[in-house]
């Protein structure tokens, strides 16, 4: 096995071709042949298509994933270089929530087409892809639905971040309303403070008896009236046909939300309101499909992972096109056994036995955990799920955006058919999920109850949820990719599976000496993506995380074919191996390394253009 050692930058822009040759380790003119990562400009028309795969693509065929995601409204000054007039002029409208950021954040609303700039250049060069927009501005109720019209200086607003993120290919997740606690029709004094102020004499004299109900009549519903009231539906659906065509002409926008997390209040479970927000839900999907029947849709619940509502009832009812979960640390099911990332990973695996899935927000979040085992997370996290075949993988505060630099290297390198190989073992966990997502069963829920934190709580410690992680856990520890199945028969039980001896699965890349590894094929070509990592599981506060844990590595290869070329990327130290495999075979790492691993395996057939 010859083997070849070459050292990559973290940062660079590499076109498919480019990034190959890199992987290669070839350098041209004693450095990589370009600068800076940045996607292709997004022509007018070239709108994203869900295949059946779970895959995101353009119409015109190519792949996009969709990476990054953060608060896209705001922009952390300490990423920023501003003329002292121009702090000067943003100054009063400094925030800081997040506490992410010392120096505080700017609204869209407040920032200048060179700060949208200087921000989605940075979040490029780190090979983002994807924004999430809040229907808002200076997170208020300044919101894009005024009681059925379009907002008029908000729309120019995110149409200039549009403008500015199509110069480096970066795409956008547009929540379509707002909260409805944000909403004119529950929010008092909006109709007084944001409605009529945009409403010309024209407007007045055309409203529709549903708008005239809020804007003449002083009518205003509660929480409990919001879904069901026919004058709120009849204003969103005035303005979401306004605002359909409006989104017809920006081609950055790949996918609409229609608000964020739906079903929470900021404290508590909606669930005596369930049945009446996923029938609202629909009729909203439906105006927005009439208007639009090729956007994509989706939909998101609060932070909980798979341990809050069932998307499977949500997603099925409402009728979006894919569901984009929400996952914080201290709220997601890990434990002293199994760290956060691994519990992000296993919930994405199930969400996506019955739905197309891809994490809308996500991050350890006011965490005690020390920045570096944060970093350590954020990777585990975005390789994990990728590597389950996912679409994506979106955050939410702007912590370690870097991490995205080697995903969207290699994603864009993949070649144009490829789609995701299923997994070698499917794991059936339909009668375990279906108890588990039984809220009767838990005593804080009571029917008719408005639950808090304390139904999390209890559902996280779920013996039938945690059945599920082990088997997430034991796929990493035994190097044995796995699909579940919500289907009785459609699988191999898990106590079966927690019993299988590895042996008797063919994987053509595992991992010996400790650490745990997963890895995904392509389906239509010879190639195999394997992520490496070790690690110890330790709690921090109310936050489970994995932290790097010393011991050898040696990795073992069975192809089905000779020839094949392999990459072995150590993301600490950034150095490239080159190797060229027999059919079968070992490559010895290390006797004692901490350090994450990226191999790439390419056979004769695919040289990925070199």
């Amino acid at each position: 096995m010859d083997r070849e050692v070459n050292t990559l930058p973290q940062t660079g822009e590499l076109s498919r071709r480019e990034f190959l040759f890199a992987l290669a380790g070839t350098c041209v003119a004693g450095g990589l042949l370009a600068p800076a990562l940045r996607g292709a400009p997004v022509e007018a028309g070239d709108q994203t298509v869900l295949g059946k795969d779970g895959l995101l693509r353009t119409r015109s065929g190519r792949l996009f994933f969709a990476l990054g995601g953060f608060h896209a409204n705001v922009l952390p000054l300490s990423r920023l270089k501003l003329s002292e007039a121009e702090m000067e002029r943003v100054r009063p409208y400094i925030w800081s929530a997040q506490k992410t950021d010392d120096q505080g954040h700017v609204d869209l609303w407040d920032a200048s087409e060179e700060m949208m700039d200087q921000w989605f250049r940075q979040l490029a060069a780190d090979g983002v892809t994807a924004l999430r927009l809040f229907a808002r501005a200076r997170v208020g109720n300044d919101v894009l639905d005024l009681c059925g019209k379009l907002n008029p200086e908000l729309k120019q607003v995110f149409h200039q971040a549009y403008a500015v993120g199509r110069r480096y290919g970066i795409r956008f997740l547009q929540q379509i309303l707002p909260e409805p606690g944000s909403s004119v029709y529950v929010s008092r004094n909006s109709i007084e403070r944001r409605v009529l102020p945009r409403f010309t004499k024209e407007d007045l004299a055309r409203l529709s008896p549903a708008q005239r109900a809020f804007i003449e009549g002083g009518k205003r519903v509660t929480m409990k009236e919001y879904f069901t009231d026919p004058d709120v539906l009849g204003c969103q659906k005035q303005y979401l046909a306004e605002a359909m065509e409006w989104i017809a002409g920006e081609p950055q926008v790949f996918a609409v939300e229609i608000y964020n997390e739906q079903g929470w209040n900021g404290r508590q479970f909606q669930f005596p309101l369930e049945e009446a927000e996923i029938g609202w839900s629909r009729e909203i999907v439906r105006t927005i499909k009439r208007k639009l029947p090729r956007m994509l849709v989706t939909l998101s619940h609060p932070g909980f992972g798979i341990t809050g509502y069932d998307p499977f009832q949500w997603v099925r009812g409402a009728g979006v096109d894919f569901y984009s979960p929400h996952a914080y640390a201290g709220l997601s099911g890990e434990n002293e056994n199994i760290d956060f990332a691994a519990v992000t990973a296993a919930s994405s695996r199930i969400m996506n036995a019955g739905v197309p899935s891809f994490y809308g927000e996500w991050g350890l979040f006011n965490s005690p955990v020390p920045a570096e085992v944060k970093r350590f997370s954020h990777r585990d996290a975005i390789w994990l799920c990728l590597l389950g075949g996912e679409a994506g993988f979106l955050q939410w505060t702007n912590e370690f955006p870097e991490e995205y630099r080697w995903p969207s290297r290699l994603l864009r390198a993949l070649p144009e058919n490829f789609r995701p190989q299923r997994a070698p073992v499917t794991v059936e966990i339909g009668e375990l999920y279906r108890r588990f997502q039984d809220n009767t069963r838990y005593a804080s829920f009571k029917p008719g109850g408005f639950p808090g934190f304390e139904l999390n709580r209890e559902k996280q410690k779920d013996e039938n949820i945690q059945k599920i992680f082990a088997t997430f856990r034991r796929s990493l520890d035994t190097g044995i990719p796995i699909r579940y199945s919500l289907e009785r028969g459609k699988g191999m039980p898990v106590e079966k599976f927690m019993e299988l001896d590895p042996e008797r699965v063919r994987r053509p890349v595992q991992a010996v000496g400790g650490y745990q590894a997963a890895w995904l094929k392509d389906a239509r070509n010879p190639l195999w993506i394997a992520y490496f990592r070790r690690r110890r599981v330790e709690r921090y506060g109310s936050h489970w995380v994995g932290v790097p844990d010393a011991g050898p590595l040696e990795i073992r290869y069975d192809l089905p074919e000779r020839g094949c070329t392999g990459r072995l990327l150590n993301f600490n130290t950034g150095k490239v191996e080159r190797m060229e495999l027999e059919r079968k075979g070992a490559v010895a790492v290390s006797p004692q390394t901490s350090d994450d691993y990226l191999l790439v395996v390419t056979g004769h057939r695919a040289q990925l253009e070199l």
